[in-house]
């Protein structure tokens, strides 16, 4: 870390690197190399070990546990949950859990928090070693700055300092190094930073990103990530394919709001969120004509719930199964709980399968994802995926068809920046049979809506077909 007093520039960001090492102090002894941050789906990963990060469910979500090693600051612990759950677990799979005092209930797996005067750091990448994070809620010795009597940080400096520091050692947990390590940082760029350790066992996941939580030179113990922090979460750990959310919609997705009005337990802010823009439509009063609707019924609530519909255009690939007796075995189900609602909702979930997916915000939790890029494409193509609940062989080419393979064009005529050579491919065994449409769904096919909502070129009606 850097000496006491340092304010110009701590933090960090993801070339997204990973390994069971300590971030931000050299540790107290040598430590076994551990193994690289995965990046896929279904466990695939660029290379690595599953023991070095956090698992995804099938279901798509990343359970992160963490509990406290010190008894009290409970307004200090406060900012700590509120930080992290509104930038790493907000844009992502990512869920933290727990956030009580750690016991023998604590998973082996889990974030321990040492509260403490020494330097803040952590271990990279899920651990069961206690503690696994270290943190400063006072600034006695470290980082004076944080405390003493000047003004030198935005608002009140020691909730600024709490909050940024550990958004930036919850970023380590995760599995992310330093983002001055990363081999982008050289000298002559953009952004460089001479504070820098070579990690054998590093990859990049973004470019580099002078900006980053995790960059040493970037504004110190900002409390936000970065617009590449959160590209690189999102390559890292996805977004769910579905996901139920009881505190309002979440920003990386499309949400439908699930609202009875009949029902006075705070259904009003309900939303089932997606990680494609769906067609989903919601009716309290019956199913919707010309829809495929699932009726969502809970018979122990009086208010009103038999004739409460989830429904998606006809051409749709997702399929949902209602259960209120608990999910359903050998299905991917997100729970349905309002925990102000009295009446059973404890066990209501609402399972989904989809063989293809389209997501406009990252790849998807838990699905085999190939990424389409189109590098001319200024509108946002860096974040667009394609995705199977099972390895369909999908490959991209923004070059041209790849050999050997069955490949489609896709193309919006109306889009200037050479999409004319960009192709969806199968292999040649697969009962998969696309069809390209730039004018809406193909009657009689299912269809895959493949939009990036922030290019402005009519790609709005434009479909994948099979």
């Amino acid at each position: 870390m850097h000496p006491e007093g340092y304010r110009a520039s701590l933090f960090l960001k993801l070339p997204l690197l990973s390994v069971l090492l300590f971030a931000c102090e050299a540790p107290p002894e040598a430590l076994p190399d551990g193994e690289l941050l995965a990046v896929g789906t279904q466990q695939q990963r660029l290379y690595g070990n599953p023991a070095s990060y956090w698992l995804t469910s099938p279901e798509g979500l990343t359970d992160v546990p963490v509990c406290w090693l010190t008894a009290g600051m409970d307004t200090e612990k406060g900012w700590v949950r509120e930080t992290v759950e509104s930038q790493w677990d907000m844009w992502s799979s990512v869920r933290f859990t727990g956030w009580g005092p750690c016991n023998a209930s604590t998973p082996p797996f889990a974030i321990r928090i040492q509260v403490d005067e020494s330097t803040p750091r952590a271990y990279v990448g899920r651990t069961n070693l206690n503690p696994s994070m270290w943190l400063n809620f006072n600034f006695n010795s470290w980082s004076t700055a944080c405390s003493d009597w000047w003004d030198n940080f935005p608002g009140d400096d020691r909730e600024y300092c709490i909050r940024g520091v550990a958004l930036h050692e919850f970023g380590h947990a995760l599995g992310f190094f330093h983002e001055q390590d990363s081999p982008g940082n050289q000298p002559g760029t953009s952004g460089y930073c001479d504070n820098t350790v070579t990690h054998q066992n590093g990859t990049m996941i973004t470019v580099y990103d002078s900006y980053s939580t995790m960059n040493y030179c970037a504004e110190w113990g900002r409390p936000t990530l970065s617009a590449l922090d959160l590209e690189g979460l999102r390559i890292a750990y996805g977004v769910p394919p579905f996901e139920f959310s009881s505190l309002g919609t979440r920003p990386w997705s499309a949400c439908t709001q699930l609202s009875e009005s009949a029902d006075p337990y705070t259904w009003n802010d309900n939303y089932l969120c997606s990680a494609s823009p769906q067609g989903l439509r919601w009716s309290a009063v019956g199913p919707i004509a010309g829809q495929r609707c699932t009726q969502l019924l809970e018979t122990s609530d009086p208010h009103t719930w038999d004739d409460n519909y989830l429904c998606v255009p006809p051409e749709s690939p997702v399929q949902f199964t209602w259960s209120s007796v608990g999910p359903i075995a050998g299905q991917r189900c997100t729970q349905l709980l309002e925990a102000s609602d009295p009446h059973s909702w404890d066990n209501n979930y609402l399972c989904f399968s989809q063989r293809l997916v389209f997501s406009p915000w990252g790849r998807v939790a838990g699905y085999f994802c190939n990424q389409i890029k189109e590098a001319s494409d200024p509108h946002s193509w860096n974040d667009n995926w394609l995705c199977s609940q099972v390895d369909e062989g999908i490959r991209f080419s923004s070059t041209g068809p790849i050999a050997n393979m069955k490949c489609t064009l896709v193309n919006e005529p109306s889009d200037p920046h050479t999409w004319n050579d960009n192709y969806v491919c199968v292999p040649n065994t697969s009962n998969l049979n696309f069809q390209w449409s730039a004018v809406g769904p193909v009657q009689g096919k299912t269809c895959v809506q493949w939009n990036e909502p922030s290019d402005p070129d009519a790609w709005n009606d434009n479909y994948l077909c099979y």
